[in-house]
Order: C-alpha cells, then sequence, then structure tokens
C-alpha cells in the first residue's frame, strides 16, 4: 500500500551575489534552519538587481518549496 502525504508550500526569495543556483541555496539553506521536512522545491521566478552601466550586481530568485506536513499517529 502506498503511503499517503501531505504538503504545505510556501514561497522564499533569495538573493546572492554569485549567481542564480546560489540564491537559491541561500533560500533552502535559511528555511532549512527554521523547518523541517523539505521534499522538492522550484524556482519560479529570476531577477536580477542592476548597477552602473547595467552590470548585474545581485541575483534574485523565487522558490516554492514544498514541506511534508507530519501526521501525529
Amino acid at each position: 500500500m502506498a503511503t499517503e502525504r501531505s504538503f504545505k508550500m510556501t514561497r522564499l526569495v533569495g538573493e546572492s551575489e554569485k549567481g542564480i543556483e546560489d540564491a537559491a541555496r541561500v533560500a533552502l539553506k535559511t528555511s532549512g534552519n527554521a523547518v523541517r521536512g523539505h521534499e522538492w522545491a522550484q524556482i519560479v521566478d529570476v531577477r536580477m538587481n542592476l548597477g552602473k552601466k547595467a552590470k548585474v550586481e545581485r541575483w534574485q530568485v523565487t522558490v516554492e518549496v514544498a514541506f511534508r506536513v507530519e501526521t501525529k499517529s
């Protein structure tokens, strides 16, 4: 029999000067320090903060994260 599970979804925003992947890691690491049960994540938006001469200064990503809802037996 398959295990029945439920998930709660939330959106996080992470920023990094290094790039998109690092910005996603920042969002997940921050959340992971406070909440258990991360199951999967999806980047749903990418933005860049621009400086002089349109140079990319920071990457910002919005990540949807699914958390497993724990049930009490």
